[in-house]
C-alpha cells in the first residue's frame, strides 16, 4: 500500500459534492491509521468558511473513501485530517 496519494477527488459534506485535488500522507498502515493533507478546490469553486471544522468525507477517483475533519476553508488549499485507511494508490 502507498502511503502517498496526489490526484482527483470529490469531497463529500451534506448533500454537497465539490471537486478538489488532494494530496494525502501517512507515515503508517493499519486500522488506526491517522493521516492528513490538504485539498484544494478544481477553478474558482471555494471551500465555505461554515465548513472549517466539519466531519466530511473525501472520495477519490477510483471510489474509495475515507473520513476526513476540515481544519480552515475558504479560498485556495485547506488542510485536512483523516481517520482509518489512507484511501491511497492500490498496489
Amino acid at each position: 500500500m502507498e502511503n502517498f496519494y496526489r490526484g482527483p477527488a470529490i469531497l463529500l459534506t451534506g448533500a454537497a459534492e465539490v471537486p478538489v485535488d488532494a494530496a494525502l500522507y501517512t507515515e503508517t498502515t493499519g486500522p488506526g491509521t491517522a493521516w492528513s493533507g490538504t485539498i484544494r478546490p478544481e477553478g474558482s469553486q471555494p471551500l465555505w468558511v461554515e465548513l472549517e471544522g466539519d466531519s466530511a468525507r473525501l472520495r477519490l477517483a477510483d471510489g474509495r473513501v475515507g473520513r476526513i475533519t476540515i481544519l480552515g476553508s475558504g479560498f485556495g488549499t485547506v488542510q485536512v485530517n483523516g481517520e482509518g485507511p489512507l484511501p491511497a494508490n492500490p498496489a
